[in-house]
């Protein structure tokens, strides 16, 4: 088979078919025009995505930022109230004289309120006690007392620019408050304080922690419009005498808070808990279709808690719904809603110390304005690049279709082995030979395009390669980023710092820089060193993390150092390296030194204590024998019998003289139990010998009292417990006396026994009477604590605490549940005797 002759493409050009490359080159040209379109479409959606995460974290951050700001002004005045909390408390436990100024501007009116008709001449506060309750000499000392703090509060309300005015309320209806107004016609005379937000929300009910709080907002009687509060109970004991409060005005919020600049033409607004609006700007008020309420016309005095209407609740938006959940649960987050038809991007972060969040709101169109205006000139572009090829492949076509009718079928071999060629280059076959093409310009390409594929392969394996080196430089960034408050360096097997990447945010990162370069004994003492150098070597050897401890002189001083130190795995580097993160634990350390002392401390002071109770306890158990032996000679002496009011002396004598041997003898129990000294006879019993035992003492003495006696553990007497068998009853004996003592006349006392979780018995006693309160429930298994039910009772206080203690050593406990007014139940969880222990 002879060889073509190879011709120019000048020459092959012309052959037949020319039409059938016009079309392909054709639609050629539209495919790409195609591309332009998809690839700018695709490439802005990519930058939108990117341009909203972007904008998405500088909202966040923006947000977290501004709360963190209102959070500092509300501390700063959560922080006043406490102090002015604590004044109110001084003074009113202390008392003060009324001044000659104030007692002049006080009157009372026929109402019985009792208030301040005038200010003083240097600007005081003003006081109005209501009429809901008489105004006595009491009442008027309380009113003296809490003028003498006017200094403070004027001090205060000059120093915390947010606040409008401080004030206390009491719980019978006073109220001074600065600064100055006319109380008279602000307030109903028969005013109610306590039923107003701003005092209940502070008392026992809302506030069971009773720290300062902040209402919602609500209508100011005082006259300063809508505003919040900050308030904080003041208690007498476990009485709450009032509310100390300072109020901040909505408008104030406008002007101080929410003074934001906020790129994007942003908008940020302010709401509490409830999703009720505290404060907005103009042009969230357009937003929304509301306008806030900064002032109101106080046509009559506020005579009930008002608040904000409900169209204030951004939580019942209707185009808030979507992500309500999320803005209630979440301290900080991220959204997007649709508001009045425009896309809103939404970002929220929580005040700490209050129950409010601040929440920025961005239009989308403001933020993609610049991107939307470049798809709209791409656009132009792109119709601009169709009509103009359209224009030129017409007239094109009609030129060339006149001299390219007669192009040669031998055009699509080389063209189909061409296209063979890239093809299989497409598809990873990057070493192809170079086709038997006989058109020069065409066999050139072939051979361009092989060489294309040779250098395809080789820039691919580049590629794989520079990918593995960025996953690795991507592993060690990760193992650096874990923690950005530590200090992370990288050091080489030398014990050469190479990097020191961050530090903790107390140091200065200029200072640390300067240790990059040089050895590690520059930043450690020679021992540190030592045991450094010898760690690194064991962890390169075996590739295993490990811990150091160490201690460093920095700009803060002297610093204790906690370090995790790492191999870094890089095969392509020729020198092995590791990275050691290091964390601040001097806090710690003193902590730990600190408790150290202290627990040694409480157990000498505690040795030292039942060492004298114990002495004392012997000491005095010898005369109370004495004088118990010489009463019960003189009550039984016949031969000069006492009389009848001498028998009830000594009567007396021996019944105090018993209860205080008790008491001693409870009390050596208890510092034997404390010290240690305390020897048990651990055996295994049946329960029911030590139940008998037991009720056959309690028993006559629930007769005498009218205490019905009810014994329902007869089923379970079989049933082995391991104790010891005279500290058992002693426990048992304790519980039941205490039942009966604290019984109620015709009241009932019940044992029951069942099994318990943990291979134990429950022993149950439950009595009728008159209960304890959750107060004293704290409180009862503290040494000599007695609880204070309106009677005198018998009694040591320290019974169950040698009870518990006891149940402890014997591997029990005591679990109490009591209502007042219905009666206590108290459960002892002893350890069951396992099978083979009968034997």
């Amino acid at each position: 088979m002879t060889r073509e002759k190879t011709v120019s493409i000048f020459e092959w050009i012309w052959k037949p078919y020319i039409k059938t490359s016009v079309i392909p080159l054709l639609l050629v040209e539209l495919v790409f025009i195609g591309i332009y379109f998809v690839t700018n479409n695709w490439s802005r959606e990519r930058q939108v995505l990117s341009m909203k995460n972007e904008v998405f974290n500088e909202m966040q951050i923006l947000a977290s930022q501004e709360a963190a700001i209102i959070d500092g002004q509300t501390q700063r005045i959560l922080t006043d109230v406490n102090l002015f909390r604590d004044a109110v408390s001084h003074t009113l436990e202390q008392g003060a004289p009324l001044g000659e100024a104030d007692r002049e501007r006080l009157v009372t009116d026929g109402d019985g309120a009792y208030y301040s008709a005038a200010d003083s001449t240097a600007g005081g506060a003003a006081v109005f006690y209501s009429g809901v309750y008489t105004v006595g000499g009491e009442q008027k000392n309380k009113v003296a007392s809490l003028l003498a703090l006017q200094p403070q509060m004027k001090s205060m309300i000059a120093r915390e620019k947010l606040a409008s005015a401080i004030y206390f309320n009491s719980f019978d209806s006073l109220n001074v408050i600065y600064p100055y107004m006319d109380v008279k016609t602000q307030y109903p005379p028969k005013m109610n304080i306590p039923e107003y937000n701003f005092y209940y929300e502070a008392d026992e009910a809302h506030n069971p922690d009773h720290k300062a709080v902040w209402t919602d907002a609500y209508l100011d009687p005082a006259g300063n419009g809508w505003m919040a509060s900050c308030i904080a109970p003041v208690y007498n004991g476990a009485v709450l005498e009032g509310v100390a409060g300072m109020d901040v005005t909505i408008d104030t919020f406008r002007s101080e808070i929410l003074g934001l600049e906020i790129p994007w033409n942003g908008h940020g607004f302010l709401v509490d808990d409830n999703g009720s609006i505290l404060a907005m700007p103009d042009q969230v008020e357009q937003l929304f279709g509301i306008q806030e309420l900064t002032s109101h016309q106080y046509t009559e005095t506020v005579k009930q808690d008002t608040f904000k209407p409900a169209e204030f609740n951004l939580f019942a938006h209707d185009d808030l719904k979507t992500i309500t959940s999320e803005l209630t649960s979440s301290n900080q987050g991220l959204g997007e809603v649709d508001l009045g038809g425009q896309q809103h991007i939404l970002a929220w972060s929580a005040v700490e110390n209050t129950r409010w969040k601040l929440i920025i709101l961005a239009d989308e169109d403001n933020i993609l304005a610049n991107t939307n205006h470049l798809k709209h000139e791409l656009y132009e572009i792109g119709m601009y690049m169709v009509f103009g090829l359209l224009f030129f492949y017409i007239i094109y076509f009609v030129l060339l279709n006149q001299r390219t009718k007669k192009m040669s079928k031998r055009m699509s071999e080389p063209l189909q082995k061409i296209n063979a060629i890239a093809l299989d280059i497409g598809q990873g076959q990057y070493h192809q030979e170079i086709p038997d093409i006989h058109v020069i310009e065409l066999r050139q390409t072939a051979e361009i395009l092989t060489q294309v594929g040779h250098k395809l392969g080789a820039s691919n394996k580049e590629l794989r390669e520079a990918k593995d080196a960025l996953e690795s430089r991507e592993a060690n960034i990760n193992a650096m980023i874990q923690s950005v408050d530590d200090m992370i360096s990288e050091i080489d097997e030398a014990g050469t710092i190479i990097k020191i990447w961050s530090v903790d945010k107390r140091y200065d990162i200029k200072l640390a820089k300067n240790y990059e370069g040089k050895h590690v004994d520059t930043l450690f003492n020679p021992q540190t060193t030592l045991r450094f150098m010898d760690l690194l070597q064991k962890i390169l050897a075996t590739g295993e993390t490990v811990g150091l401890e160490y201690e460093i002189s920095t700009s803060i001083g002297p610093r204790w150092m906690q370090a995790m130190i790492s191999p870094i795995h890089n095969k392509h580097e020729p020198v092995r390296k590791v990275v050691m993160i290091s964390r601040d634990i001097s806090d710690r350390k003193m902590i730990e030194e600190s408790m150290r002392h202290s627990k040694e401390s409480a157990e000498k002071a505690n040795q030292a204590k039942s060492e004298f109770l114990s002495s004392m306890s012997h000491e005095l158990r010898t005369p109370m024998n004495a004088i118990l032996g010489f009463a019960q000679l003189l009550e039984y002496d016949h031969t000069e019998p006492l009389t009848a009011s001498q028998q009830e002396n000594v009567g007396e004598i021996i019944k105090a003289g018993k209860h205080l041997l008790q008491l001693i003898s409870e009390i050596l129990d208890l510092s034997r139990v404390e010290s240690g000294r305390l020897a048990l006879n651990i055996e295994t019993i049946p329960v029911g010998e030590i139940l008998e035992e037991c009720f056959s003492w309690i028993q006559p003495i629930c007769s005498l009292n009218a205490i019905q006696f009810h014994n329902e553990a007869v089923s379970m007497y079989g049933e082995l417990i391991v104790c010891d068998r005279i500290r058992m009853k002693q426990v048992l004996l304790n519980i039941l006396s205490n039942a009966v003592k604290y019984n109620d006349k015709d009241g009932s006392i019940s044992v029951k026994v069942h099994p318990a979780e943990g291979n134990r018995l429950a022993i149950v006693v439950e009595d009728t009477g008159m209960g304890i309160s959750e107060k004293d429930m704290k409180l009862i298994f503290e040494p000599f604590h007695r609880v204070q039910q309106g009677r005198q009772i018998e009694g040591t206080g320290i019974g169950l605490t040698v009870s518990s203690r006891l149940l402890e050593m014997m591997g029990g406990e005591i679990i109490a549940e009591s209502a007042v007014g219905v009666g206590s139940r108290f459960e002892i969880l002893i350890a069951k005797a396992h099978p083979h222990s009968e034997e």
